[in-house]
């Protein structure tokens, strides 16, 4: 399984003289919990989280009128290859405390992203799918099958 199967190949982008009330307008509109700031060539310059909108745009004394993207991003963006593995992903993302890696081709250009929660859907899945294989008639007289 590979990280572009994992994850989602569309991804909400901004570059980085959006401003934030922009960025915030786009997370709603996209109904996602992240955007990726990437130059024109599509290079990931970093993320930016709800969590980044909330520490840094809405802080005491920010002044989010005049904040743009490349103001409040994580940077640099952690990444992670599209042919990375479940065990990549999970790496990058322990080793950078983040939740979500754009997944980036061999040029480096953001071809997917991926979240925690992608990983958790992925690993559930797999966990199902041996649990099928090893017991294939012993969940079926469970509460929870």
């Amino acid at each position: 399984m590979k990280a572009i199967d994992i994850g989602r190949q569309h991804v909400s982008t901004v570059n980085g003289a959006t401003p934030v009330s922009e960025v915030a307008r786009l997370m709603q509109k996209h109904q996602v919990t992240c955007l990726v700031v990437a130059e024109t060539s599509m290079k990931p310059l970093g993320v930016i989280s709800e969590r980044d909108l909330v520490l840094r745009a809405l802080a005491p004394g920010a002044d989010f009128v005049h904040m743009t993207a490349a103001g409040i991003m994580s940077t640099p963006a952690i990444v992670c290859h599209a042919d990375a593995t479940l065990s990549d992903i999970v790496q990058a993302m322990a080793s950078g405390g983040v939740a979500h890696l754009p997944l980036v081709d061999d040029e480096g250009r953001l071809v997917g992203i991926v979240s925690a929660t992608d990983v958790t859907a992925a690993v559930t899945e797999l966990l199902a799918q041996l649990a099928k294989a090893l017991a294939p008639d012993a969940l079926t007289d469970r509460p929870y099958s």
